[in-house]
This record gives C-alpha cells, sequence and structure tokens, in this order.
C-alpha cells in the first residue's frame, strides 16, 4: 500500500511514518519543515500541486490545541479543503482523519461514537468542522479516529510537566480529579494504521483510547513519583485563568510560542472519558499500553 502522511513531523506523525514504514508500505511523509521521517517538504495551506497519488490518506496536520479559533481555522480548515480538493482530484479512495476527543466538550460518564457533540474550546470546534468537511465530501472511505489525549518520551506534554515538576513549580487548574482517557503515542498511531488498513466504505468514526481512564491527579503524581520530585500545585480555577493569561500576554509580548493558555486550561479541566469498543470490535484495537502506569513507565524511562 501507498500512503500518504500529513503532519508527518509531528508527534504522532513520526510514529505513523514508522509503523506503516514496518508494513512494508511506500510512505509519502509530509511536513512542513525536515526531518527523519519527512521526505516531502510542503506547506499544506497552499495548494497541491503535482503530488504522486497514493491508495490512502491519513490526515495529522494542523495547529496546536491551545491556540485561538482564528488561528485554528487558519491553518487546518485552510489545509482540509486544500487536501480534499487535491484528493478529489486525484481520486484517492481511503482517507483517515485524526481528530480529538474534544469535539465532544464536556462528557457526563462515557462517550462512544453517537454521544452529542458539543466542543468547548476552538481546538474541538475545528476538529468537528474538519470532520464535517471530510463527511461533506462524498469520499468513498473515510475513517475519523477521535483520539483521546496523547502522551510519550517525544511528546511536548511529558517535557513541558516534566521540567516544570523538576523547577518545583507546576500549577493545575482544579483539583485535577477530571477523569480522562489517555492513549501512549505508540497505540494512537497504531489505530490510525489500522483505520487505514481496515477501512470501511462510507463515513465511519472511531474513538481511541486506553483500557482504563484516570485522572490528571494520577498522571501528574505518576510522573512526580518517576522525577521523585514533588507533585503540581492545584489552583482554584479562577486563580488558574488569571494565570494562563498573564503567561499568554507575555508570551505575545516576547513573541513566543503560546504555552499556557486559557484554551489549554478549558481543555485541561473537560472532562473526555471515551468508548473505545467500537475500535477493538470492529477494526481489533488492541493497546499495547492499557493504562497508564504502563505507559508512563516506558515513557519516563526514555526522556
Amino acid at each position: 500500500m501507498h500512503i500518504l502522511v500529513t503532519g508527518a513531523g509531528g508527534f504522532i506523525g513520526r510514529s505513523v511514518v514508522r509503523k506503516a514504514r514496518s508494513r512494508g508500505w511506500k510512505v509519502t511523509a509530509v511536513a512542513r519543515r525536515p526531518t527523519a521521517e519527512s521526505n516531502l517538504i510542503a506547506d499544506l495551506r497552499s495548494p497541491i500541486r503535482n503530488w504522486e497519488t497514493p491508495d490512502a490518506v491519513i490526515h495529522l496536520a494542523g495547529g496546536y490545541a491551545g491556540c485561538g479559533m482564528k488561528e485554528l481555522a487558519d491553518t487546518d480548515l485552510v489545509i482540509a479543503k486544500n487536501l480534499i480538493d487535491w484528493g478529489k482530484k486525484e481520486g484517492v479512495r481511503r482517507w483517515v482523519f485524526a481528530s480529538a476527543a474534544e469535539v465532544y466538550g464536556d462528557i457526563d460518564g462515557e462517550a462512544d461514537e453517537n454521544y452529542p457533540c458539543h466542543p468547548v474550546i476552538p481546538y474541538g470546534k475545528v476538529k468537528l468542522l474538519v470532520e464535517g468537511m471530510f463527511h461533506d465530501a462524498g469520499l468513498p472511505e473515510v475513517m475519523v479516529c477521535r483520539v483521546g489525549e496523547v502522551y510519550g518520551s517525544a511528546g511536548r506534554i511529558l517535557h513541558e510537566l516534566g521540567g516544570k515538576l523538576r523547577d518545583g513549580f507546576c500549577p493545575w487548574a482544579g483539583d485535577g480529579k477530571v477523569k480522562i482517557s489517555f492513549i501512549h503515542v505508540e497505540d494512537a498511531a497504531e489505530a490510525l494504521i489500522l483505520a487505514c488498513e481496515r477501512a470501511k466504505s462510507g463515513f465511519n468514526v472511531y474513538n481511541a483510547g486506553d483500557s482504563e481512564p484516570a485522572t490528571w491527579r494520577q498522571f501528574l503524581g505518576e510522573i512526580a513519583t518517576h522525577l521523585n520530585v514533588r507533585s503540581a500545585y492545584y489552583l482554584p480555577k479562577y486563580f488558574a485563568y488569571f494565570y494562563a493569561a498573564s503567561v499568554s500576554w507575555m508570551d505575545r509580548i516576547f513573541g513566543r510560542p503560546p504555552n499556557v493558555t486559557p484554551q489549554v486550561l478549558r481543555l485541561l479541566v473537560t472532562p473526555k472519558v471515551l468508548s473505545s469498543k467500537s475500535l477493538r470490535d470492529q477494526l481489533g484495537f488492541a493497546p499495547q499500553y492499557s493504562n497508564i502506569y504502563i505507559g508512563l513507565k516506558e515513557a519516563l524511562n526514555k526522556l
């Protein structure tokens, strides 16, 4: 199989490319900047021309989850339009889109794929809009994977949290007891590969998380225990939002990439427990790292 992977230089994209190549697939790995995995450098915000037509596309490219609506719309929506326009013209049949649990918003209990979508942050709203673009495009085979909170040794989350915990100041909005579905990056990549490998006709949606939801307090506590440092400071939400707004203002003043934004804090206090039963039953998904304790042990040992 020949697949094209967008966002191949990103955290999940790199794992997807490696897994696809290990299966013997031909991979066109698209990234904005050169990486070890990428072999096609392109800015997908520009119209696509003169690419070799693949059998399938796995689409991961997009903006940072903590960005605002305009920035995400100017990246994710433009990229999706250019990609779909090109794919329809070239007759690409199979598509896999890496969406996110944030499309659901505040989940009461556990969400399967039929749970109502009421996103509460721009990232979730834009992901849902891109899903709609794929749905409305009339493509033969579309597999949407709504992925939980992804972590791994090369991910931004572990490096940032590890750094803050080592520095002795890791503020956290709320009490950290909101339950969510985590997923190790290797399992997230495997879910996307399975969706590509076992695609079905029409428009299909699957949730992707590990087998045991956990809280941020448990996640942070496990990192702190591994690093032998004090765990996070849990702050009242109103104070945490004031802190995030101040940090975002300083980032803009000094031209730094966004880090802690109000959108990120809203994400961190949003419950998002996913049912991955359909992914397991229909596509044979079996996470290698069934919970954060197994996954973090592997990831933190590589830091």
